[in-house]
């Protein structure tokens, strides 16, 4: 059987001197593995069609449960050329295309998913706050999934956070520090300052204090629609490393998966650029 679909490279290994295995996440059959040959030959049609990160149109015979698919044609549909220039932003993009194929199924269509990754990478490649970026996409990411964090309500008493416990944007930009609440990792949101000291002890290990400037950014992504709302906001070193350190472990515990890509990521982006 031949299918078309639209799908994104996230991975690409040799398979002969000539022949390349491509890992793809497809629009409409979930994640994949394809084999194209003669990918190498200088005369190929495949030659500048395949490469990382690119979304391309696939044209492929399916053989369920008998191997490798087949690549019949290919056609590159977003090439994403600042990629190649762009170090910092290509860890940024390794890094997500790698956990959305760790968490995709096979055959398992996600177009939800598909089109996070799809316009992550377009972001990546154009845009210049990487590590605000990064951060929404995780955020929006654990929605698709249906593993979005309660930040609306204390998890434990079910009251919805009191007007000091609703933060403006402009405060968070302003970094306000003092304690507001406890973020529970484990049990996926927010516990309230009332509920949070009769917590603590039995949430040691699975909880840490979150400040209210962190609960404020977290809140005013989630509830967002668009990546731009990742630009309109500036944060302090303290405030991405913070927003790096609860994300992770919250990513970590509901996904579980480790992601030494993620930590390579952010460690790129904050190397220096050499002159």
């Amino acid at each position: 059987m031949i299918i078309k679909s639209e799908a994104i490279a996230l991975k690409i290994t040799p398979f002969s001197e000539t022949s390349r295995v491509v890992l793809w996440l497809t629009r409409d059959h979930g994640k994949i593995a394809t084999i194209i040959k003669g990918a190498q030959r200088r005369r190929s049609p495949f030659v500048g069609q395949v490469d990382l990160f690119y979304t391309c149109e696939l044209l492929f015979y399916l053989r369920l449960f008998r191997g490798l698919h087949i690549v019949k044609e290919c056609f590159c549909l977003k090439p994403r050329e600042p990629m190649r220039s762009r170090w910092r932003a290509a860890a940024c993009a390794s890094y997500f295309a790698d956990l959305v194929g760790r968490i995709s199924p096979r055959y398992a269509p996600h177009p939800e998913l598909f089109r996070l990754l799809d316009m992550a990478l377009d972001y990546f490649a154009e845009q210049a706050a990487l590590e605000l970026g990064l951060f929404w996409f995780e955020l929006k990411l654990m929605k698709a999934m249906g593993l979005a964090p309660q930040l609306k309500e204390c998890l434990r008493c079910h009251r919805p956070l009191q007007e000091t416990e609703t933060f403006s944007t402009e405060r968070a930009s302003a970094g306000k520090a003092r304690e507001a609440a406890v973020f529970s990792w484990a049990r996926g949101g927010v516990l309230c300052q009332v509920c949070a000291p009769l917590s603590r002890a039995a949430e040691a290990e699975r909880a840490t204090p979150i400040t209210p400037d962190i609960l404020a950014l977290l809140r005013f992504w989630q509830a967002s629609r668009s990546w731009r709302s990742a630009l309109r906001l500036s944060c302090t070193p303290r405030q991405t490393r913070e927003l790096e350190r609860i994300l992770g472990l919250f990513l970590q515990h509901h996904l579980e998966v480790s992601a030494p890509a993620r930590a390579m990521a952010f460690t790129a982006l904050r190397m220096p650029l050499s002159p």
